[in-house]
């Protein structure tokens, strides 16, 4: 399944369906150690002080900032947006926690 991002709703639900996917590798990744977080504050606070995880804060930051922009703040983001710097973000993020899942 894909979704074009032929316009700008489609454009802003990829965004948020990039963090989302991020947030989920995240969840992975703490679930092995029977971790489970229920807000974002916690799962960014986790994000920020684990050694492993403090390797991919700045692309998940990224995608969260696409994510809740893209949803709260109607931002006009264009399809680059999502084809560049997010999707590489959680390519980033998905091969760092792969191999720890």
């Amino acid at each position: 399944m894909s979704l074009s991002l032929d316009n700008q709703t489609r454009i802003d639900w990829a965004l948020v369906i990039l963090f989302y996917a991020a947030v989920h590798y995240v969840e992975a990744y703490l679930a092995v150690s029977n971790q489970h977080l229920r807000s974002h504050a916690a799962r960014d606070n986790v994000i920020g002080r684990d050694g492993y995880l403090k390797r991919i804060y700045m692309e998940y930051q990224d995608l969260k900032f696409y994510g809740f922009s893209a949803r709260y703040e109607a931002c006009a983001f264009r399809a680059e947006d999502v084809t560049g710097i997010a999707a590489k973000a959680l390519q980033t993020i998905k091969s760092h926690l792969s191999p720890k899942l």
